[in-house]
């Protein structure tokens, strides 16, 4: 949807165009598993954060089959996140189909660190 922002130049409005797919929500969430490592005293000394993965899940309409099944590969390109290497894997799918109306699917995937 285009629209004219007035005021902070760097809000962004909508959602980035996907190959195949008329996105209406996108959400991504950055996650990794974290290990603490504790003074004698019991504060904090360091922390290591390991095994980054991102869980994303999208709703809206295709425009060509969509690749629903659980453990393939999932393309996103143009809303993609902050972690550069490793591949979205299908964790979960969901379709919906209507008498009056589109088509819809809702589908949540989870990018592993490094497994491409």
């Amino acid at each position: 949807m285009a629209a004219t922002c007035i005021g902070n130049s760097n809000l962004v409005f909508g959602l980035a165009e996907e190959s195949g797919v008329i996105v209406q929500n996108f959400t991504s969430t950055q996650t990794s598993e974290t290990t603490e490592l504790s003074k004698h005293n019991g504060t904090f000394a360091a922390v290591a954060f390991s095994n980054t993965r991102v869980n994303v899940s999208l709703s809206g309409s295709s425009t060509t089959a969509p690749n629903d099944t659980i453990g393939a590969a999932l393309s996103i390109q143009a809303n993609a996140d902050a972690v550069s290497a490793g591949s979205y894997f299908v964790t979960d799918v969901s379709s919906n189909q209507t008498a009056d109306g589109f088509h819809t699917f809702d589908i949540s995937a989870t990018k592993y660190a490094d497994i491409t």
